[in-house]
């Protein structure tokens, strides 16, 4: 039995909502705890068939060395000297100066070489990093140059993606080390942007 009310109040049964069931503050946080238990599982089950199905891996962009002379016949007028490339069998690319030039001798002023970092950990972007700086000691830093570059005396190592590249100049002074930098950093756009 409802006690009688008092004057001004209305009897427990003529208050609105009192004949439906309270809505328990609980309800939401235990929908949240049962939706969290049933996610979390699946979302783990799913990163480890995408991580054992290779989702997660990186294999770089490159597969093969690009061919050497034509990748970077575009950035040579950036050295100077209008430099004769020549390709040898290894896919190196020799630049010659031509027989004119004063500085002429009938070998390479500058090599650049190429080199694909293939995965061990399915990460061959961080292979090739690691070969970079185990060939790149003492040397200093160049920043905005492809992924990683390190500059020794004006040879220039790079690092785009997995493809290593070697500039190597030899101790006959033609090009300066601007002009040297220059060429480097457009090489290293151009195997960026194909």
């Amino acid at each position: 039995m409802h006690p009688q009310p008092q004057v001004g109040e209305a009897r427990l049964s003529d208050r609105p909502g009192q004949d439906q069931p309270v809505a328990s503050a609980r309800r939401p946080r235990r929908r949240a705890l049962l939706v969290a238990a049933v996610l979390v599982p699946v979302l783990l089950a799913a990163a480890v068939i995408t991580c054992l199905a290779g989702g997660f891996h990186d294999d770089g962009r490159f597969r093969a060395e690009p061919a050497a002379c034509a990748t970077l016949a575009p950035s040579v007028r950036l050295l100077g000297p209008a430099y004769v490339p020549q390709q040898d069998d290894r896919n190196n690319c020799d630049l010659l100066l031509p027989p004119g030039h004063p500085s002429y001798v009938p070998a390479p002023t500058i090599t650049v070489s190429y080199y694909v970092a293939t995965p061990r950990r399915e990460d061959a972007p961080e292979a090739a990093a690691e070969l970079l700086r185990r060939l790149t000691p003492g040397t200093r830093r160049l920043p905005g140059v492809g992924d990683e570059a390190y500059l020794r005396d004006r040879s220039v190592f790079l690092r785009v993606s997995n493809l290593v590249v070697g500039i190597v100049v030899f101790p006959r002074v033609v090009s300066t080390e601007e002009q040297v930098l220059a060429f480097a950093a457009d090489l290293a756009d151009r195997l960026r942007d194909n």
